[in-house]
């Protein structure tokens, strides 16, 4: 086991063992050198744009790693270290409007990575079992089978909701306090509060928020769980998820939440979580919660979940798949690969390499679900497309390159979209 491994098992078991201890000293830990490296690596590994300074990864690469942790050590040390402002963009949403993004430099995201490493194991041994988002060893693919088994059990009375802005309406005195609840070090709260207050630079204007965590920066999930770990806490508190009340059972993926119930109390249900939202200054958006029943069918972390009258086991089955939305997306990223406008800029076997990398990951995403059907459509598409791109690209006429066209791609090495459990004759969830 690596030194800092054995660093943070240490910390997660202390937090374990006494749910009251607080933690006075750990700046000492956040400086050192291998703390440091790690934190780099995995700034690096997920690469990112620059910050306002325009220092990217490129750059300190160039100038030399090692002189730029040795001056960070040195800064963080001396604690002469100061945040700087986040560069603001804004990216498309997928259901419409945009959202803003906060981009920290690379020193900021390197000691934010750097200050999760050490503090994150601390509020792991507080998170709760129906938390998946964002956190270390879990994944949406464990909290779509937790629905999943839930729904086998019964509980198909569903309350999918959805926090308003959430990533906007963090209180960050209340952050701040649950932060303290486990963490007294006065230099790393000071940190953490410096980066919920770090000016927003957009286009030559500087704003200085008063709520709200910077979606983009390193340290932000993190504060995003454990800002909602007080909702879950609430929610075990009061019994609602015990099978002698309401049986409400909660799955949470960050701010994505679904409450699933054999009760008939959804309405009451909602209210409480509503009511418990409101505690944290939060509150749900009206227009995109709702409540269904399982039959009907809703999705959640881009699967369609539904319950259906299985005739050769003679009962009712849970069967997930990849939603419509999920599908639509899936077909404009291929189309936009293998667009007449970039027929001119990349060969076939460019194209190819990057369907793979896509088609790859995205089944990498759906392959534990019943996505046959969804996939054995979408390989057809995909087909297509590439069929297209050649036309666009060689000018072939449909009549020449009709016969074998669509198969040609898989004599360039194209993947194909393979699942692993049969979706039986399901009706198609892409259209």
């Amino acid at each position: 086991m690596k030194p800092i491994e054995e660093l943070q098992n240490c910390l997660y078991q202390a937090a374990k063992a006494d749910k009251g201890r607080r933690f006075y000293s750990l700046h000492d830990k956040i400086y050192r050198m291998d703390v440091l490296r790690e934190a780099w690596r995995r700034v690096k590994e997920n690469y990112g744009a620059a910050g306002v300074d325009r220092e990217t990864i490129e750059d300190i690469e160039r100038d030399g790693v090692e002189q730029f942790l040795s001056e960070l050590q040195r800064q963080l040390q001396t604690e002469t270290y100061r945040v700087q402002c986040v560069r603001r963009v804004y990216i498309p949403k997928r259901n419409g409007g945009m959202r803003p993004l906060g981009i920290p430099t690379v020193k900021d995201r390197v000691v934010q990575q750097a200050v999760r490493l050490i503090i994150e194991p601390i509020f792991e041994a507080d998170f709760q079992e129906f938390s998946y988002g964002y956190r270390p060893k879990r994944s949406a693919k464990q909290a779509s089978l937790e629905i999943r088994k839930w729904l086998n059990y019964g509980l198909t009375s569903i309350i999918d909701v959805d926090i308003d802005g959430f990533f906007d309406h963090i209180n960050h005195n209340k952050l701040l306090s649950f932060v303290m609840e486990r963490i007294t070090d006065g230099y790393v709260i000071s940190l953490i509060k410096e980066w919920l207050r770090a000016g927003v630079l957009y286009l030559n204007s500087m704003i200085y928020p008063e709520e709200g965590t910077c979606q983009g920066g390193v340290i932000s999930p993190l504060s995003a769980n454990i800002y909602l770990n007080k909702l879950d806490g609430w929610w075990s508190e009061l019994g609602l998820n015990r099978r002698d009340t309401y049986n409400a059972q909660m799955v949470r993926y960050a701010d994505d939440i679904v409450i699933l119930t054999d009760s008939k109390e959804t309405k009451h249900i909602r209210e409480v979580f509503e009511f418990l939202l409101s505690e944290l200054d939060l509150k749900l958006n009206i227009e995109k919660s709702r409540e269904t029943d399982a039959r009907k069918g809703f999705d959640f972390l881009s699967f369609h979940y539904v319950r259906r009258q299985r005739d050769r086991y003679g009962k009712m089955v849970t069967i997930f798949f990849p939603s419509l939305e999920a599908g639509r997306r899936f077909k404009h990223r291929v189309g936009e690969m293998a667009s007449r406008k970039v027929a001119h800029l990349k060969d076939e076997r460019t194209l190819v390499r990057e369907l793979n990398r896509f088609i790859v990951g995205w089944t990498s995403y759906f392959n534990h679900s019943n996505a046959s059907e969804t996939y054995n459509h979408l390989q057809s598409f995909v087909e297509w497309k590439f069929a297209k791109f050649m036309c666009f690209r060689h000018h072939y006429t449909k009549l020449s390159f009709r016969h074998g066209g669509f198969l040609t791609c898989y004599r360039y090495g194209l993947v194909k979209l393979t699942g692993r459990i049969s979706q039986a004759k399901l009706p198609i969830a892409v259209r």
